[in-house]
């Protein structure tokens, strides 16, 4: 019998969208399963003796120490419980994100019907918006390396918590007679969302957005100040975290943190409009995107220019638009760019300019503004439901494409550096660790060949590809002694 949407109750149409939306997601990443650990996940999770058994010292040390340079007791809990159940089966860890991640969607689904409802909307609306906010955000080639690398579990576990935060918030907040518990659940999930990763401090300044829309609570400077202090067990938290995250992470950016502030001020500008390239034109995604070489070049107009003036015309017709009683650009923008502050490049961490996994929260406003745009063309613009059908499954489906072919490079350290240095042949980084994926599997010719390249690009490690050479002649000497006399 033929599936008639016409007809279908509103119940019925939300519980056919919650099974698309997890179909389709496992769609796209369910060959994470066969995936094997890539990067640095030997070192953060293989290696890691507090996760390979849960005792009580070891739960002591998740809680009260940092491993390298990063203290997210909750993900090093999530770890421990994988390995307790799966062993170190890499597919299941894989897969333990991908069920995550469908959480985060079917999260992301409810919070924009429940953003929605608050802008007056249609119940019809409302539903068709969060549907495809949600499937586009599920499919989106960006979220891949927070799905499909094992150590950006922090990723979907921390916006799981977060979205959540941000849901109960908005509930608490239509509530006549709120009680402590309902006061309790954002708060608890921001605590959660936090110990798992430090972006999620942004969340306190997400709620104060929402009070200004949504839930039209700012009426002037004096009730934005007294919406502040109604959250200040939240900022206070959020201030303990980057301080202790500063200090945990001082370790590791010795080589970023020579870079002089206007380079670290311009990168991070260029970044804001860098993400937003690559999400309404996901090709050539890498895994790496390497800082330029040349420092001189980010003081060049064709770099920081972009950037710039995406953020004045955003920030400028935002306000104007706000002031006029237009609170939809507002929220949006706003929200990506908080959600995007703490990791713009402000604060330099490694050898990347930037990161996709960076911006998986990020990019929500972006699947809703989408979203909001295809709907309201079918409902409000004159576009026939046809057309507007046909390009929604046409953009789906690019995308569904992409993210399939973005998977499959993070199948195994080969894959993935392999892809790295063809996006960026001149880069030192990708060449280093290309070389380290040809050890794996035995490949010293190729292994040696990538190391002196990376040499002669400008890598830092010299000590490494000496090590690789001499390791290098002894197995060829071995071989030699191993064959036998003709």
């Amino acid at each position: 019998m033929p599936l008639n949407l016409a007809r279908m109750t509103e119940k019925q149409t939300v519980l056919l969208h919650l099974a698309v939306l997890i179909a389709l997601t496992l769609l796209a990443y369910l060959e994470v399963r066969h995936h094997y650990f890539v990067w640095d996940t030997i070192p953060f999770v293989l290696e890691n003796p507090w996760i390979h058994e849960l005792n009580a010292n070891n739960l002591v040390s998740i809680f009260t120490e940092a491993h390298r340079a990063n203290w997210h007791p909750v993900v090093l809990l999530s770890h421990a419980l994988d390995f307790s159940v799966f062993g170190d089966d890499a597919g299941k860890h894989h897969l333990t994100n991908l069920a995550l991640h469908c959480i985060n969607v079917l999260l992301l689904y409810w919070l924009v019907v429940n953003l929605l409802t608050r802008f007056h909307q249609t119940n019809e609306f409302s539903i068709w918006v969060a549907f495809l906010t949600a499937l586009i955000f599920a499919l989106h080639p960006q979220h891949v390396e927070s799905v499909a690398w094992v150590v950006e579990r922090k990723d979907v576990l921390y916006t799981a918590f977060a979205l959540a935060s941000l849901l109960t918030y908005l509930r608490l907040n239509t509530l006549a007679n709120a009680k402590f518990r309902d006061h309790a659940w954002p708060f608890l999930f921001f605590c959660l969302s936090i110990s798992a990763k430090p972006m999620a401090v942004t969340i306190p300044v997400v709620m104060l957005i929402l009070d200004i829309a949504p839930l039209n609570r700012v009426r002037n400077l004096n009730s934005l100040f007294m919406l502040g202090v109604e959250k200040l067990h939240y900022i206070v938290l959020s201030a303990v975290i980057v301080l202790v995250t500063l200090s945990t992470q001082s370790e590791a950016m010795p080589g970023t943190a020579k870079l002089p502030v206007w380079a670290s001020t311009l990168n991070a500008i260029d970044n804001s409009w860098f993400y937003v390239t690559h999400y309404f034109w996901p090709v050539k995604l890498s895994p790496f995107y390497p800082y330029p070489q040349e420092v001189s070049y980010l003081a060049s107009w064709r770099f920081w220019l972009p950037g710039s003036a995406f953020l004045t015309v955003m920030t400028v017709s935002t306000l104007v638009l706000l002031k006029r009683g237009y609170t939809w650009p507002f929220l949006l923008f706003a929200f990506y760019i908080v959600t995007l502050l703490p990791v713009s490049g402000l604060i330099h961490v490694g050898p990347a300019k930037g990161t996709d996994h960076y911006v998986y929260l990020a990019t929500v406003p972006l699947s809703l503004l989408t979203a909001l745009a295809i709907v309201a063309a079918w409902t409000r613009l004159g576009v026939s439901r046809l057309v507007a059908s046909i390009f929604s499954v046409t953009y789906i489906s690019f995308l569904l494409l992409i993210t399939q072919v973005q998977v499959s490079v993070w199948n195994n350290p080969l894959s993935l550096w392999t892809r790295v240095t063809e996006l960026h042949p001149s880069d030192p980084y990708g060449h280093r660790n290309l070389a380290a994926s040809y050890v794996q599997i035995g490949n010293w010719d190729l292994a040696l060949q990538h190391a002196e390249l990376s040499l002669k690009l400008g890598s830092p490690d010299e000590a490494y590809v000496i090590k690789l050479r001499t390791e290098y002649e002894r197995l060829k000497v071995d071989k030699g002694n191993s064959e036998p006399n003709r």
